[in-house]
């Protein structure tokens, strides 16, 4: 994950925890407020040490600016959503296509796929070496090496290669 994907979710992180009328600031008041209903101790010098920390122009509030630091956080929230959203839509594509094989090579209506079950769909789908594409498959999905591919071993293959083709998410 990017820094500024880091930045962002910290201040969302911290607003949501301490901004309680959700102005996009935080007040000592609000900090200590919170501090106080999580039974802080010495909630007042906890919210002393925030502000001394994220007050940089000392007006006693926390802004989005002062948690961001030199970031332009409207074009980096944006940013992020968009990420999320697009990652969001590739673990849908992922279940499709897990879905997608289930249903193109179990034959027996158990979600697991046997290499016999394998070697039957890829003769369907016309396969020059049905046995040979079924053993490829196997040794690249198969972890337990069971001679079976569960549902849990197909998302975790598709997890691995989701990370190689997009190694900065």
């Amino acid at each position: 994950m990017a820094n500024t994907d880091k930045i962002v979710e910290q201040v969302q992180k911290m607003l949501a925890t301490y901004d309680t009328n959700k102005d996009g600031e935080i007040t000592k008041a609000e900090a200590v407020e919170y501090l106080r209903e999580k039974k802080s101790f010495n909630p007042e010098r906890v919210a002393m040490f925030l502000f001394q920390m994220y007050d940089k122009d000392n007006d006693g509030k926390i802004t989005i600016k002062e948690l961001s630091g030199n970031i332009d956080f409207d074009k980096a929230l944006k940013e992020y959503r968009e990420k999320k959203a697009k990652a969001k839509q590739q673990e849908i594509e992922v279940e499709e296509d897990i879905e997608a094989f289930i249903l193109r090579h179990n034959r027996d209506d158990n979600t697991d796929i046997t290499k016999d079950e394998l070697i039957q769909g890829f003769k369907e789908t016309g396969s020059i070496d049905p046995e040979k594409s079924a053993n490829f498959i196997l040794a690249e999905i198969d972890e337990n090496k069971d001679g079976t591919i569960t549902t849990k071993e197909l998302r975790t293959y598709y997890q691995k290669v989701q990370k190689l083709l997009n190694p900065d998410q």
